[in-house]
């Protein structure tokens, strides 16, 4: 079990991940101040506005309508009314009669910014494919023309027939799996085709399909996430569909959206997102009919579980049940985006129905919210025009931020989620982090992190006598990998801990800037080029502190090779020779000869105290494996070398069936003088080259800071 030096308990995490506090002095540079966000973005709500017949109206003016949020009017800000898209709306034709193209809609931007780009994605079983395949087709005959764009499973925007028809095709051929995000094709190679829209316009929609494709990597990479935080997926879809300007639309074929406990709060998540992207999904459920409903048909335009309400002497059918809970959930994913679900129909071409009607003739309506109070609440947008007799439909909100505390269980998950994500640093709670690279006794490799938290940055809450801390601690290594190669989840180690310190003892602490807690963990990884992020969350507060780097992972080459040198003031005495621990748990690279190393992610050591190392030689032959050298070391403080190096005992542990030799060994700090140094191991010669690994660490002055 971790311990607290000091003699202070502490309760955390069993198994290899490590935490300790200890008291280390540093002068480790503190991240830059934190980053505060500000609701200052423009807001823009699209309305459609019918009269007879449900036609579009489409010559209001900005006068007419009157927009509130919450109840309180908005000014709008910019106003446009976005017509249907035909070879009609070339470029120079103005937008509104009465209004500007908005600033940043100049260029080609402007052209994509009265497209609609419809995002079509199947996740239907597998005899569902050719009726779906048949519906994508027959949509790409009927509706496809210039100024409506389509992606298949993520394939790069275009409105070229006979590239989407090939796309459809391979659609119908592909495995799908259990996610739609499993069978996104990404192919940059594909060039856009010519049409009527200018080159400017052609050059940004290719600049913001390469944009759209990262992005979707990114959410294929974490797939194995998702399999954990359902919904969270199509929050990155959103995110992804962003960096275009004009309506979206997700157009997805499924066989019902379960709804459970977390995907309550999360869907208020995705309504948010949606409604500032300006996103919406039009589902259609193809299960299609099991039974008659009552009355006929269903179109979805009410809740699912409200048919058949008030309905007396019904007997309970469970199947039935599940799959009315799997329907409101696609239900409700349409609705709070603002678009519809097909439930309950054999025509699969349907939804695209309901799509071609929602895809022009709507105004796009801007404004920017005042209130930044950050409680949670549906911040409520109602939009009326001065004729009363008309139909006026829109997205009913967004909500606001929530203060953490007030987060429920999938909330605070999304939150971490979001910080995980973002390529934006969190800067509010200071980390430190450090390597090391081992192998283990298979010759895995293994990368061990550590993550430094100062003392007197420690968040905590007053329980009683003592000083409660509670953490979460995620790193995600994603891959870095060519288009052609197969897309691989990242690994991620995610860990929680809490633990309770005396009041007293806390002070102490604090007021020592030497102090730091170190939480160590170790992740196997396969050769090759990672982006390592790393996040930690006080669970009280919620701040944030995150890390990010890319680092490679050297593969296992023929000749000499060797781990980093790790140094550390911790180690323990495990009672095992080996490093596997009881039970299934994995093996554990910092275990040697009985002793288990902790790392820390700050190498500044009091003067007098121990250090200790540890480092691994591989690929040794026999010969060496059977005598193995001792540990060549050397010692230098600047640029002079340290004549005599304090080493008060060393072992080496030869193990030839991982054909490695492990060396572990203890230097005493009494006789060095406080300043910086580096340790070097110099490896065995091999083929005449004499290689070495080495380390920085300081070593300070305990009496300069009480």
């Amino acid at each position: 079990m971790p311990t607290l030096h000091c003699s202070i308990p502490v309760s955390a995490l069993i198994g290899i991940a490590a935490v300790s506090l200890t008291v280390r002095a540093t002068h480790a540079q503190q991240p830059a101040g934190p980053v505060f966000e500000a609701e200052t973005a423009l807001m823009e709500i699209e309305v459609r506005v019918t009269g007879r017949g449900g036609r579009p109206v489409p010559d209001l003016r900005r006068e007419d309508f009157e927009l509130s949020e919450n109840g309180r009017l908005q000014e709008i800000a910019t106003f446009e009314f976005v017509p249907p898209p035909s070879p009609l709306a070339v470029p120079d034709q103005p937008v509104a009669p009465d209004e500007p193209i908005p600033a940043d809609a100049a260029g080609g931007q402007a052209e994509l910014r009265r497209s609609t780009f419809i995002y079509i994605a199947a996740r239907g079983r597998r005899q569902d494919r050719i009726r779906i395949h048949r519906a994508v087709k027959d949509f790409i005959d009927e509706s496809v023309r210039p100024g409506l764009l389509v992606s298949i499973e993520g394939s790069p925007f275009t409105s070229d027939k006979g590239e989407l028809h090939s796309l459809a095709d391979s659609m119908l051929r592909a495995r799908t799996g259990p996610n739609f995000v499993d069978t996104l094709a990404v192919d940059l190679a594909r060039e856009i085709q010519p049409s009527v829209w200018t080159e400017a316009a052609l050059a940004d929609l290719e600049d913001l399909n390469d944009d759209f494709q990262d992005g979707l990597e990114e959410i294929a990479d974490r797939a194995a996430l998702y399999r954990r935080l359902r919904m969270y997926e199509y929050i990155d879809l959103i995110r992804a569909l962003s960096v275009f300007p004009g309506r979206k639309m997700v157009v997805l074929f499924m066989t019902g959206l379960p709804v459970d406990e977390d995907n309550v709060d999360v869907m208020k998540a995705l309504e948010d997102e949606a409604t500032r992207a300006r996103v919406r999904f039009f589902v259609s459920d193809v299960s299609g009919l099991s039974a008659t409903a009552p009355g006929g048909d269903a179109e979805a335009v009410l809740p699912p579980s409200a048919i058949g309400q008030g309905l007396a002497g019904v007997l309970f059918d469970a199947p039935a049940a599940g799959r009315q809970n799997d329907q409101d959930g696609v239900w409700e994913l349409a609705q709070v985006t603002g678009g519809r679900a097909v439930l309950n129909s054999n025509d699969f071409g349907e939804v695209f129905d309901v799509v071609e009607r929602e895809s022009w003739g709507y105004y796009l309506l801007g404004y920017y919210p005042e209130d930044r109070e950050q409680r949670g609440r549906l911040r409520r947008i109602k939009v009326r025009v001065s004729d009363g007799r008309l139909k006026v439909s829109h997205q009913r909100g967004y909500f606001e931020e929530r203060q953490f505390t007030a987060m429920t269980r999938s909330e605070k998950n999304l939150h971490l989620h979001k910080a995980l994500t973002s390529e934006a640093p969190h800067t509010d709670l200071p980390i430190v982090i450090d390597y090391e690279m081992f192998r283990d006794s298979t010759g895995k490799p293994t990368l061990v992190y550590c993550v430094g938290l100062r003392s007197s940055d420690l968040p905590s809450a007053r329980r009683a006598k003592s000083e409660q801390i509670k953490l979460t601690v995620v790193a995600q290594a994603a891959a870095r990998r060519d288009p052609s190669d197969r897309p691989r989840s990242p690994v991620i180690d995610e860990r929680q801990f809490e633990m309770k310190v005396g009041a007293d003892d806390m002070s102490r602490l604090r007021a020592n800037s030497a102090s730091w807690l170190h939480y160590g963990s170790q992740i196997s990884l396969a050769p090759g080029v990672y982006d390592w992020r790393v996040v930690v969350r006080d669970d009280l507060s919620g701040s944030l502190g995150s890390y990010s780097a890319a680092i490679r992972i050297p593969a296992n080459a023929d000749g000499i090779a060797a781990s980093t040198l790790m140094l550390t003031g911790r180690i323990e005495d495990t009672g095992q020779s080996g490093g596997r621990r009881p039970g299934n748990a994995a093996e554990s690279v910092l275990v040697a000869k009985g002793s288990q190393f902790f790392p820390t992610a700050v190498k500044a050591f009091a003067k007098g105290a121990s250090i200790f190392l540890l480092y691994d030689v591989y690929n040794l032959d026999a010969e060496t494996l059977a005598s193995p050298p001792g540990p060549a070391l050397a010692l230098y403080r600047g640029n002079q070398r340290v004549e005599r190096i304090p080493v008060k005992a060393f072992q080496t542990v030869s193990e030839p069936e991982a054909r490695r030799v492990r060396y572990l060994a203890a230097l005493q700090s009494a006789d060095l003088d406080p300043g910086d140094y580096t340790l070097a191991a110099l490896l065995p010669q091999y083929r005449g080259d004499r290689r070495a690994i080495v380390r920085g660490f300081q070593i300070v002055d305990p009496a300069g800071d009480e």
